[in-house]
């Protein structure tokens, strides 16, 4: 019984340090939401947007090192870091040229982004070793140091901070979550071929999934400019919905890869599905009737109009996070034949934001049906069924 229950307890107990470690982000845009006019917040929000897009490298990552190794599959991963690390250079060298034509972003911080996603690359490789050991107590102390320490850099020199030293905390942060994981774990045994099958089709997904909620951020500007910091304020209470969600996965991901040859897989998969609905309806209540009252409270004076888009936002991530999770079943299961009805939302969700915009409201209402809608429409096309070994055999050889 003791044992059960110290291999349990992780379930409940590292949601519950994800939510502690969600309220510390938060503090960060607190701080800042004070601190910044409503306009740089808003740039700030557009920037934090783009990092997010570019992130996904990292977190596509280590989402395939938890897979592979969780069902001891191989990879030579010193050559797939050096190849990676060159491929996302290159690709961020043109960014640092092109973006400032089409956005307001300075060289500087777009050499500031350009570093925190190289070391997210580098601290990623050993967050996936932790993740397939199901050391999530290990793997919640490097999200915390990450955190941690933005937030403390932005809060001793807050009088100070702009929107290029915000960004140089994250890196910070990043920076030193990475020098923690060298002692945590050692970097992935590489052995066998390079093999980038999976990578590539968990940062196609990723890709996809990252545009579903920050193209609004990126647009908001553009579209609602007097808005948009309201409306990143809402955000951020919005995205906590999604940020739990992803923490719940990381502990899934593990255990729904090595289930997926299980005759149980499929009733297991049932059953957790419709947990998380009911965790979902019972946020929106909250986010209803709580949250609107919570925002004054928090981020003082100025963002009035915050309570009533938050009610939108809630709608909005309880959908996308049934599609990611839906993302997450498939990829457990070494599928890609659903990318292309993800494909399918997200231009029907561009064509939504360009249409539907004669009000911010009428904009977030076209949202809510899109990808309430679309998660509905997943669930009941896309199968369950386990993968056959030979899948397994096949991606391997």
């Amino acid at each position: 019984m003791t044992s059960f229950l110290n291999r349990h307890a992780v379930i409940l107990i590292f949601p519950l340090l994800d939510v502690l470690l969600n309220v510390v982000n938060y503090a960060y845009h607190l701080l800042l939401a004070r601190e910044l006019s409503s306009v740089d917040y808003g740039l700030l929000n557009a920037y934090l947007a783009l990092l997010g897009l570019l992130l996904i490298i990292g977190s596509a990552l280590q989402w395939t090192v938890t897979r592979d190794l969780s069902q001891q599959l191989t990879n030579q991963y010193r050559q797939l870091r050096l190849r990676l690390l060159l491929y996302t250079g290159i690709i961020l060298l043109i960014l640092m040229y092109v973006l400032p034509f089409i956005l307001p972003f300075t060289k500087i911080n777009l050499l500031l982004l350009t570093l925190t996603i190289l070391i997210h690359i580098l601290l990623s490789f050993r967050r996936g070793v932790l993740q397939a050991e199901e050391r999530f107590y290990a793997l919640n102390f490097s999200y915390y140091v990450e955190s941690v320490v933005k937030v403390a850099a932005t809060w001793i020199f807050l009088s100070y901070t702009d929107v290029t030293l915000a960004l140089l905390f994250i890196l910070l942060g990043m920076t030193l979550a990475y020098f923690s994981s060298l002692v945590q774990t050692s970097f992935p045994i590489s052995f066998g071929r390079t093999k980038w099958h999976g990578l590539t089709h968990m940062i196609h997904t990723q890709v996809v999934m990252t545009l579903f909620f920050t193209l609004d951020s990126l647009l908001v500007t553009r579209f609602f400019p007097t808005l948009a910091g309201d409306y990143s304020v809402a955000l951020r209470f919005g995205q906590l919905l999604l940020f739990v969600a992803l923490s719940l996965s990381q502990l899934l991901l593990p255990r729904l890869s090595s289930l997926n040859q299980s005759d149980t897989f499929v009733e297991w998969e049932r059953k957790l599905y419709f947990l998380i609905v009911g965790g979902l309806a019972c946020s929106v209540l909250f986010y209803f009737l709580a949250v609107p009252y919570l925002i004054p409270i928090l981020f003082g004076d100025g963002y009035e109009q915050s309570g009533q888009y938050v009610k939108y936002m809630a709608l909005v991530y309880a959908g996308i996070t049934l599609i990611q999770y839906e993302a997450l079943v498939q990829f457990s299961l070494h599928r890609t034949g659903y990318l292309k009805w993800y494909w399918g939302i997200l231009v029907v969700l561009v064509l939504s934001l360009l249409l539907f915009r004669q009000t911010i409201e009428i904009w977030l209402t076209a949202q809510v049906i899109v990808f309430l809608a679309s998660a509905v429409f997943l669930r009941l096309i896309l199968q369950k069924h386990r993968v056959p070994t030979t899948t397994l055999k096949e991606e391997d050889e």
